[in-house]
């Protein structure tokens, strides 16, 4: 599941803190993979804008 590993990947770049697994990433990834991916790619962008993690 490249989705939920993307977005995984993406919220911990966020600071978010990410223990283990988030339930809802993993339903997301399954529900609409193509969602998924693209909600990592706008978490990227937005992070990388801000300047990362604070």
């Amino acid at each position: 599941m490249r989705a939920r590993a993307a977005l995984l990947a993406a919220l911990a770049r966020t600071g978010t803190p990410v223990n283990g697994d988030i339930e809802f990433v993993g339903r997301l990834a399954q529900a609409d993979p193509a969602a998924t991916t693209a909600l990592a790619a706008w978490l990227e962008t937005a992070t990388a804008v801000r300047g990362g993690p604070e």
